[in-house]
């Protein structure tokens, strides 16, 4: 995906893998909308997959619309891989995207992921960020 991010989080370092000692749901499910380079809006469907026994993060799905783009709306999916990082103060989850990854701040208690900026689309004034709904079964 052009111009979804392309960012270096200098301060993150991987947290541990091992799952805390609090209850975790094996899928959660956030859907929002993510900045666009060559479109007005990527409208975004992610599904976050851990291990059930462990809680560890395992794989993920997504599923991006992006509007008003060259040549009409288009729907692309990917999936892959997906890891824990921290910064001490903040929690976020590193999506292994094809094009580049994607990096989201976990925020109110991890009912709403946050985009984190990099610098070429770091000048767009809208909030981006994936609010936490129910998985589909």
């Amino acid at each position: 995906m052009i111009g979804l991010l392309a960012l270096g989080l200098g301060g993150c370092a991987s947290m541990s893998n091992d799952a805390s000692e609090e209850s975790f749901e094996s899928v959660a499910r956030f859907v929002g909308t993510l900045p666009c380079i060559d479109c007005r809006i990527i409208r975004a469907d992610l599904t976050l997959h851990r291990d059930p026994e462990t809680g560890r993060p395992d794989k993920y799905f997504l599923q991006q619309t992006h509007v008003d783009a060259i040549g009409g709306d288009f729907t692309s999916t990917q999936w892959g891989d997906w890891r824990l990082m921290s910064t001490g103060e903040s929690v976020y989850y590193h999506i292994e995207s094809q094009a580049s990854p994607i990096v989201l701040r976990v925020e109110e208690e991890g009912q709403r992921l946050g985009w984190v900026a990099d610098r070429e689309l770091s000048n767009m004034s809208a909030s981006y960020e994936l609010m936490r709904t129910e998985p589909l079964r």
